[in-house]
């Protein structure tokens, strides 16, 4: 039996990552390699851990990557994030990412690069590029130690002329991620902690409340969970209506994540 979770690896439709940036930019750095393989890391947020090579935990227990029972999972080390891009013709063709140690990818090595600088250049190609590329860059933007990124997903939750459903849904369940660490005291962090779930017996109810709001057929929850997520006293209950705002894909949420976001 296999269980699958959000691959790690992705193919990217070409995008020219030729920018304006002066200097040596790590977009200036890619762009200067004709064809060929280039890799680069980065720190990771606190909490996030990988093998290297199958498998990426943000938080306590969420899983990210391809395995299947008979696979024995090896240890979760909490390492940097390594990203390996195929360039052609100066375009970016495939992007793959790991957390963990370090390891060789036959690709031509940039090094270490500053977190936010990654999460920009990784958030352009999710605001710019193709359909394909978009959504597949912004799991590893999001992984980048501090960088703020939700300014961004915010553009691109709202770009209905140029981002596929896809790529807008992947901001918005991010966006609510975010929004729902905020309300718990987490800014700028969108990986749950030990103490995020934990509540009294009355909680633990209307957290359940919560869910099968978010489970009701066609939007039919969607008014009731926004009103919990405004103006519900438990943050810890309003955290859980943020999240599954986040899963709906409504666009009403959209402006709630902002505003918890900028308060």
């Amino acid at each position: 039996m296999s269980v699958q979770f959000l691959m790690v690896s992705s193919g990217l439709s070409f995008i020219t990552l030729a920018g304006a940036l002066g200097g040596q930019s790590l977009a200036d750095r890619v762009a200067s390699v004709d064809d060929g393989a280039v890799s680069f890391h980065y720190t990771a947020r606190a909490g996030v851990c990988g093998d290297g090579e199958r498998y990426i935990r943000t938080g306590r227990s969420s899983y990210h990557g391809s395995f299947s029972n008979g696979y024995s999972m090896a240890p979760c080390v909490f390492g940097p994030v390594q990203v390996r891009l195929t360039v052609v013709d100066r375009g970016v063709t495939r992007v793959q990412f790991w957390v963990g140690a370090l390891r060789e990818r036959e690709a031509r090595d940039l090094g270490a690069v500053p977190a936010a600088e990654a999460a920009r250049y990784l958030m352009t190609i999710a605001a710019q590029g193709t359909p394909a590329a978009s959504s597949k860059a912004i799991f590893p933007a999001v992984l980048a130690d501090s960088a703020i990124v939700w300014p961004t997903l915010l553009r691109i939750a709202r770009d209905v002329d140029t981002r596929s459903n896809k790529t807008r849904q992947d901001a918005m369940f991010w966006l609510s991620r975010f929004a729902s660490g905020a309300v718990v005291g987490r800014r700028n962090q969108p990986f749950e902690d030990e103490d995020d779930d934990r509540g009294d017996a009355d909680e633990d109810l209307k957290v359940h409340a919560v869910f099968v709001l978010s489970q009701l057929r066609n939007g039919e929850g969607v008014p009731n969970l926004l009103e919990v997520a405004r103006s519900n006293p438990s943050p810890r209950v309003r955290s859980h209506a943020l999240f599954w705002l986040g899963q709906s894909g409504d666009p009403r949420a959209i402006a709630l994540f902002e505003a918890v976001l900028r308060s």
